[in-house]
């Protein structure tokens, strides 16, 4: 009887595309809103620590405000996001004695290959809690992957030079979405399934700031303007 069931609803889905099974499926689908907001990077003129010799040294953060530009943004929620499983590798790439991305997100278990474009040697290395480092000197065209088993935060440096500082975000499971942009671009975050959330935002060398908002079914969550500090 069950399978006699089964076989004719299957036969109403073919025939009948308008029947009650698909409004079912469509008003599933509708059980998702939306989060825009802007965020906002306060000028800042003070010295900030660097990489070099393991413990850092002052540096002006005037050299580098194209990296403290990008603005990483992410909702964190009930529903836990499976660790990653994929094959291919993240690249945080050196050029121009600078890290490119400054600012890169993972999932947990993901690896990022280290690559020196640069036609002088670097060595990169991090001694932050979720993930210590080291990866050596290397000569321009080499390579080194590490993988991130925990979420955190990983500051990254260089031993050689001071000026270089990159920040590896390695999301937790409740991570259901994230992007990342300039600041002062919008940002938009779309099908976010209904329920309650933290939004939390990060910006090298400032500090992160995080609301909680509620999305509801069909409807746009406005959080206005976030503004970090350094």
């Amino acid at each position: 009887m069950k399978l006699l069931s089964g076989i004719l609803i299957l036969i109403v889905a073919h025939f009948y595309p308008h029947s009650d099974i698909e409004v079912k499926h469509v008003n599933s689908v509708q059980l998702t809103g939306s989060v825009t907001g802007k965020v906002v990077l306060a000028q800042k003129n003070s010295t900030i620590r660097s990489g070099g010799r393991l413990y850092g040294r002052p540096s002006s953060s005037g050299s580098r405000k194209a990296v403290t530009d990008s603005v990483l943004i992410v909702i964190t929620g009930s529903m836990p996001n499976p660790v990653s499983n994929s094959k291919s590798d993240q690249i945080l790439n050196q050029k121009d004695q600078k890290f490119t991305p400054g600012l890169l997100a993972i999932k947990q278990n993901e690896s990022v290959r280290i690559v020196n474009s640069d036609p002088v040697y670097h060595n990169v290395f991090s001694l932050s809690n979720t993930k210590k480092f080291d990866v050596g000197r290397r000569p321009k065209g080499e390579h080194y992957t590490v993988t991130f088993d925990k979420p955190g935060v990983v500051d990254v440096f260089c031993d050689i030079h001071s000026n270089m500082h990159a920040v590896i975000h390695v999301l937790p499971p409740d991570a259901v979405a994230w992007i990342k942009v300039k600041s002062g671009d919008p940002f938009h975050f779309a099908e976010i399934p209904a329920g309650s959330y933290q939004l939390t935002v990060y910006a090298l060398g400032y500090q992160e700031a995080s609301v909680n908002i509620d999305v509801s079914s069909g409807d746009e969550n406005q959080i206005g303007t976030i503004t970090l500090n350094s």
